[in-house]
């Protein structure tokens, strides 16, 4: 079970996954082995893209957040060294 959001109803999986399934069944069906193998290689294709921009959006919020803790700093020591005055 699963909750929804704020919703404290829990969802049950079960019905979904089985249909789930019964619709991965009927794909299954009509395709051959080549549609297939494409298919499954599209699909970690744009898992890879996903994990790649993932990781570039993690890297550009960490280097973000590094800037703003510098910038704080210098507008601290800025504000010292002219409230000393």
């Amino acid at each position: 079970m699963v909750w929804r959001g704020g919703d404290p109803r829990p969802v049950p999986l079960i019905p979904a996954a089985a249909g789930l399934a019964a619709a991965g069944t009927l794909l299954d069906e009509d395709e051959d082995a080549e549609e297939k193998r494409r298919r499954m290689e599209e699909k970690i294709a744009a898992e890879n893209f996903g994990a790649a921009v993932g990781f570039a959006a993690g890297a550009a919020l960490a280097v973000k957040e590094k800037l703003d803790e510098h910038a704080a700093r210098e507008e601290q020591q800025h504000e010292q060294t002219m409230g000393g005055l």
